[in-house]
């Protein structure tokens, strides 16, 4: 009988969560003209060209020659900073902000502008032990790839914003 009642809640409840515009992080959906995208980008190899390719792919999004896409997507080079956020009383850095940057760009197939240059930048604090050098570099790198991820998922979202956004002025 309890099982009964949770199945049930959870159908009943389903309709409201999809209702709210619940989707899981990174998921785009966009119009079918920007299931094409060209990708040109300063550093085609990079961790962030990678992962930003894999993100939009996993969202049914094909990368195509520029020739065959409708938009291009231009990516500036990731952009890695540290600086000292405070001193300790030995004089030394007691903790560091890191942060991450890259621009962005969409151009359809004449050249038009459709996103003018756009900085996308995330930033996190880390503390800094003498003691443990190994491990904070690790730690630094393993915030590293999460600012990467989440430059990823800023930039999907202002492509589904864009796309979404024209496709309702156009039909409008």
């Amino acid at each position: 009988m309890k099982k009964l009642f949770v199945q049930l809640l959870t159908v009943a409840l389903l309709p409201t969560l999809v209702a709210c515009g619940f989707q899981l992080r990174g998921s785009i959906d966009l119009p079918a003209e920007w299931k094409t995208l060209h990708l040109s980008t300063a550093s085609p190899n990079s961790e962030l060209s990678s992962e930003l390719r894999a993100g939009f792919e996993a969202n049914g999004i094909q990368w195509v020659g520029r020739a065959e896409a409708a938009y291009t997507l231009q990516v500036g080079t990731e952009i890695y900073e540290r600086r000292n956020l405070t001193i300790g009383q030995d004089a030394k850095a007691a903790e560091f902000e890191l942060s991450m940057s890259t621009t962005l760009r969409v151009i359809d197939l004449e050249g038009t502008e459709i996103l003018a240059l756009t900085t996308v930048k995330a930033h996190k604090v880390i503390t800094n032990d003498p003691e443990n050098i190994t491990g904070k570099v690790e730690e630094a790198r393993l915030l590293r790839g999460e600012m990467r991820s989440s430059l990823v998922r800023q930039i999907m979202r202002r492509i589904r914003f864009l796309a979404t956004g024209s496709n309702s002025s156009q039909t409008s």
